[in-house]
């Protein structure tokens, strides 16, 4: 009997909480609950945890919880009063995990052996891609983000050089880099990628656990509009509170369903309380076992992107609306154009056209059998081509092409 396949998925960014609620971190687990359900053994380590009670993975080492870690981040942060003290602070919190980050690795090759790495990527993390290739097996990196040009444009980079240089580094040593969207590809080619070694590969959902949609509202039925995702302001949410005043002037049974949180939160309520309409908001904190019932609450599923240039975003929130029947009335942007077809699965309007929003939101709840058809048409789409079982096939097949490469690589063990 063969050995199952043992992969380690590495995540060495603080900002992304193995087992969190935000987008990154439902990609996380989703994709390594995906490839166990292909019979594949998966080993997490991550620079931060945090799971909800009773959900817990003991598969996951938490990096940042040892003491030692735990004391350095104190003194480190001890006295960092001024904002470029603590970002400095934070940078060099984050280069020293390295140091457990590869001997976690050592000890868990050690004790089974590792037969790939799987990173996502984060600024400050090479051990995992160090240890790979002294190791000689394969390393793939997920780079979700131009994480370098973020953190220097909306945060606080104080090792910039430091930063591109490890960008290059894990860019340069990847057999393969996954990225969400093609707006990505690029990006990781200028910086050091492979050429023909960079992969798309979308966010997905798992249609499994979001039921098909099976009763719909008649046309003068109260109607819920609903938003998935966290509450910052690249997510199109002024567009969304500005078109709801409209619609609600148009009927009054709009009713708009928030699943998430963020740093808008305060903002828009204060917002909605001056405009009178807090009452028809609801908010939800949006725990993974409720996102599915919270979904399927939605008469429809919006994702009102600004213009952005470029918008490298795979939207989590796009693919569940799909998995869940949900029509979606989204910005024509980036890749959402490119997964979705007017009229056909989802309903598409030029980015920050707010009044075009408001009209393709009230056809659908003028006319049940289109929100119906678009719904249906939609969930098919992502049953073909965007679930996360798809998704882990797909990365296995990397891994399994690198792995014919490594044995041919590998001398035999005397000869070695």
């Amino acid at each position: 009997m063969s050995r199952r396949l043992h992969i380690a998925y590495v995540c060495g960014d603080r900002g992304v909480r193995v087992g969190g609620r935000s987008g990154s971190s439902v990609h996380v687990r989703e994709l390594t609950e995906a490839l166990r359900g292909q019979g594949v053994d998966v080993s997490t380590l991550a620079a931060r945890t945090d799971f909800e009670i009773g959900d817990a993975d003991r598969q996951v080492v938490d990096l940042g919880r040892q003491r030692a870690m735990r004391q350095t981040r104190k003194a480190l942060l001890n006295g960092a009063t001024r904002a470029g003290q603590r970002a400095s602070a934070l940078e060099t919190y984050s280069l020293m995990i390295n140091q457990p980050l590869g001997r976690a690795l050592d000890r868990l090759h050690r004790k089974r052996r590792v037969d790939a790495i799987y990173e996502r990527y984060s600024l400050w993390s090479f051990a995992a891609a160090h240890f790979a290739r002294a190791a000689r097996i394969p390393y793939l990196l997920e780079a979700n983000a131009p994480l370098r040009a973020e953190q220097k444009r909306y945060r606080s980079l104080e090792n910039a050089a430091a930063a591109e240089r490890i960008e290059a580094y894990l860019f340069g040593a990847a057999a393969y880099t996954i990225v969400p969207s093609a707006e990505l590809r690029p990006y990781v080619l200028q910086r050091g990628g492979r050429p023909g070694r960079v992969r798309v590969i979308p966010n997905a959902a798992d249609p499994q656990r979001f039921a098909p949609r099976k009763a719909w509202r008649g046309a003068g039925d109260p109607f819920v509009i609903g938003f998935l995702g966290s509450l910052k302001p690249w997510h199109g949410l002024d567009y969304l509170l500005r078109g709801f005043r409209h619609l609600r002037r148009r009927f009054d049974g709009y009713q708009l369903l928030l699943v998430g949180d963020g740093p808008m939160r305060g903002e828009i309520e204060a917002r909605l309380r001056q405009a009178g309409l807090l009452a028809n908001v609801r908010f939800e904190s949006g725990s993974r076992q409720r996102v599915p019932e919270l979904v399927a609450e939605m008469d429809v599923g919006v994702a009102p992107y600004p213009k952005m240039s470029p918008f490298y975003f795979s939207p989590l929130k796009v693919f569940e609306y799909l998995a869940g029947g949900v029509p979606v009335v989204a910005s024509d942007i980036g890749q959402i154009g490119e997964v979705l077809h007017h009229r056909r699965t989802a309903l598409l309007h030029p980015p920050g056209r707010i009044m075009e929003m408001v009209e393709l939101i009230d056809r659908l709840r003028k006319s049940p059998p289109e929100a119906q058809r678009i719904g249906r048409a939609g969930r098919r789409v992502l049953c073909r081509r965007f679930t996360w079982k798809r998704n882990a096939e797909r990365v296995l097949k990397m891994v399994a092409s690198e792995r014919g490469i490594d044995r041919r690589r590998t001398p035999p063990a005397g000869r070695r």
